[in-house]
């Protein structure tokens, strides 16, 4: 689950290979000013000929693994990128599925015209989470969860859960909840309601790192 709030949208173009060739990054995330510059809408610009994805695609699903466990081991953060893959729809980019058109934000939150986040890319990407991605989108970093589609902690969801009953009870009282208090709201389940919901249409396949993963 996501632990901050939304970012704006730094632009930027990795550096990329293409057939031994380098593609230098045309702005780098770290540069002052890249961060007013507003979110992304739409679609992801055309891919680099010769390769699968494009450079829009490496950074959400980098901004999603800094945003989402960015503490967690490799492993988890692979399979974190292949529940986005697997769960996009017939040519739909990466970029797309991770974002729903909504730019980077929190999960479960949207940004008209776009659709609600699946995940959290709230978190500038890091180089690391950069090269793990570009190597998952290579095909370098396969799957060990055959058909895993979505995510969630366990002990961050009861936090989350306890802490948006503890908000409800304070408004009721007649206090006023400070911003946090107030997107912790939108938790209405703990870890064992979320279980039982996704395990009426989905099977749960492994846990890494404390984050179980359901097809």
């Amino acid at each position: 689950m996501s632990r901050s709030d939304a970012q704006v949208w730094p632009w930027m173009l990795a550096a990329s290979v293409v057939g031994g060739g380098v593609i230098v990054a045309l702005a780098a995330l770290s540069r002052a000013g890249a961060a007013s510059l507003p979110s992304p809408q739409g679609s992801a610009p055309p891919r680099h000929q010769g390769e699968p994805y494009s450079a829009l695609d490496v950074e959400a699903a980098a901004r999603m693994l800094a945003s989402e466990n960015p503490r967690g081991s490799d492993r988890l953060h692979i399979e974190q990128i292949w529940t986005q893959i697997r769960s996009r729809k017939p040519g739909q980019s990466l970029f797309d599925r991770i974002t729903a058109g909504s730019g980077w934000g929190e999960q479960g939150k949207r940004t008209p015209p776009g659709r609600v986040r699946p995940v959290a890319t709230t978190e500038p990407a890091s180089n690391r989470f950069r090269t793990l991605a570009h190597s998952v989108l290579r095909g370098e970093r396969p799957s060990t969860l055959p058909g895993a589609r979505k995510f969630f902690e366990p002990e961050q969801q009861d936090r989350a859960f306890a802490a948006a009953e503890a908000a409800r009870k304070k408004r009721a009282a007649g206090g006023v909840l400070t911003a946090k208090e107030t997107r912790l709201l939108g938790y209405h389940r703990d870890a064992n309601q979320v279980r039982a919901e996704w395990s009426k249409s989905s099977r749960y396949v492994g846990t890494i790192d404390g984050v179980e993963f359901f097809t």
